[in-house]
């Protein structure tokens, strides 16, 4: 059932955006801009690679990417929605020296917001907010593939 949801997620029109960062428009799990457009951030399903990975880019204005982190999904730690309230999902992604990047998204009545939180260690270094409008989310399709990899052999 899990595969299903997340190829009939994959195929639907948020998959059809354009990527900054991810190597395949289709693999785009989040997105969203920061600052006006100068900046974006992109988690993908990493399907380009070798193994079950995930990718998350954090792009500056000119196309450099500022920050890469390529991790196999079963070391990704999540937060997925618990049935109540506001839909709210995210995902943490390991950056190496005690630094987390975790990518989050909320569905309210009438919009989609979404961030970054950064921390070294347990401290909250950074909080960024999405531009209004700009989050384009399949959270709960990596987390669904996420479950699916820690079980696989």
């Amino acid at each position: 059932m899990k595969k299903t949801i997340v190829t009939a997620l994959m195929l639907s029109p948020l998959a059809a955006e354009a990527g900054s960062y991810c190597e395949l428009d289709d693999s785009v799990m989040f997105s969203c801009t920061f600052k006006g457009g100068a900046k974006t951030v992109e988690v993908c399903d990493a399907i380009w690679l070798d193994g079950d990975m995930a990718a998350y880019g954090f792009v500056g204005s000119d196309g450099t990417v500022e920050k890469e982190i390529i991790t196999d999904k079963a070391s990704i730690a999540f937060t997925p929605w618990n049935g109540m309230g506001a839909e709210t999902e995210a995902v943490s992604f390991y950056g190496g020296e005690d630094y987390t990047y975790e990518v989050w998204w909320a569905e309210g009545l009438h919009s989609a917001d979404g961030g970054i939180i950064v921390a070294k260690g347990a401290e909250v270094i950074a909080t960024l907010s999405c531009d209004p409008g700009s989050v384009r989310s399949n959270l709960f399709g990596l987390i669904a593939m996420i479950e699916d990899a820690t079980v696989s052999p």
